[in-house]
């Protein structure tokens, strides 16, 4: 026969009859049981919506069943953070997974600062360790490249970026442009010591300044042997003004003549049986011809005309305040040209000497003879 017996509600402490053949004996009492299923409530999985049975007192209460939370949990895997290689949980449907963990994610934001666009002042974001930080926003930039365009350099072909703005766009590239500059020197005016800029490939390179061949600009002349006009450059004004030189009167073929010494002055007869004076220089060429006249009131002179007949001078004898003998030869203009006296050398022998020019040219003739015993003057 079965026995019964009692035991304690393990929550309320009332008596709960018990038989001995129960294998899994009641631990509380008909109430309590009661009060402790009315705890519980029913739910639906989140996903697949089945049954849940749910705790009031649980604080967060499940939203899955165990199978949908399983198969939710395989969905995630384990990777390693990029800086610090802490673990990071990634979702496989995540389109960007995480490559650094919260720390090093927040440590690499704050390197980054905030500053704005020089031209339109939109925000830009610039890292600290940027060593050429943006100072335009794309849209600025693209504006700015676009004002650029390409050419090429005029020597070498080389591509240049000219910008639309420029008032004179460059034609060469650097290098060429540094070819070129080299290919220039410095110097220094003749006249004034300014400084000339000089290529090296000018076969004639100038001598003097702007300012200096302005004030000293070539002028034309007539030469006074042949009578042919001619030009006194700028080198010839100035080397005569410094040494206070009178401008030359002889064109160039003419200072040629007389360039060739010594001159020989030989006494000749015309046609007609004048006397005639004519004068040579060292290669044979006639440089000039004199002859004597007698003036209106009887005065003696002599008559200088050059190798093409142009009159060039009038020699006269002239006596000075001490008495002493000289001949003075003057231009047709009247301006004295030379002065000329005789003198003793220390051995007796009689020369004559004469002063010529601004520049006081002194030149000594003297009388000689030929192989065929003819007499001639001989000019140094």
């Amino acid at each position: 026969m079965s026995k019964w017996y009692t035991i304690s509600c393990a929550e309320c402490g009332s008596e709960i009859y018990v038989h001995e053949d129960w294998t899994n004996p009641p631990e509380s009492c008909q109430a309590c049981k009661a009060e402790r299923a009315a705890q519980w409530y029913e739910t639906s999985c989140a996903d697949c919506g089945a049954t849940l049975h749910v705790h009031q007192d649980w604080a967060n209460p499940p939203k899955l069943c165990k199978t949908c939370k399983d198969r939710h949990a395989a969905q995630w895997y384990e990777t390693s953070c990029a800086d610090c290689g802490a673990t990071l949980r990634v979702h496989q449907d995540w389109a960007n997974p995480p490559k650094l963990c919260k720390t090093c994610k927040d440590r690499r934001a704050a390197q980054w600062y905030e500053t704005s666009c020089a031209d339109c002042g939109a925000t830009l974001r610039v890292h600290q360790d940027w060593a050429n930080p943006p100072k335009l926003c794309k849209t600025c930039k693209d504006r700015r490249a676009a004002q650029w365009y390409e050419t090429s350099c005029a020597d070498c072909g080389a591509t240049l970026h000219v910008h639309r703005d420029w008032v004179k766009p460059p034609k060469l590239c650097k290098t060429c442009k540094d070819r070129r500059a080299a290919q220039w020197y410095e110097t220094s005016c003749t006249k004034c010591g300014a400084t000339l800029r000089v290529h090296r490939d000018w076969t004639n390179p100038p001598k003097f300044c702007k300012n200096c061949k302005k004030e000293y600009a070539s002028q034309e002349a007539s030469c006074s042997h042949c009578g042919r006009n001619f030009i006194i450059s700028t080198s010839t004004r100035i080397n005569c003004r410094e040494k206070g030189w009178d401008l030359p009167k002889r064109c160039n073929d003419c200072r040629e003549l007389f360039r060739h010494k010594p001159f020989k002055t030989i006494r000749e007869k015309t046609l007609l049986g004048k006397t005639v004076f004519k004068t040579y220089n060292s290669r044979g060429e006639l440089i000039s011809q004199s002859y004597d006249e007698v003036g209106i009131l009887g005065a003696k002179r002599r008559i200088h005309r050059s190798n093409v007949g142009l009159k060039t001078g009038t020699t006269r004898e002239k006596v000075n305040w001490l008495g002493k003998e000289y001949r003075e030869t003057r231009s047709p203009g009247g301006q004295v040209k030379s002065i000329s006296r005789k003198r003793t050398n220390l051995f007796g022998k009689e020369y004559t000497e004469s002063i010529g020019g601004s520049s006081r040219t002194t030149h000594k003739t003297r009388t000689k003879k030929s192989m065929r015993g003819k007499k001639y003057r001989e000019t140094e």
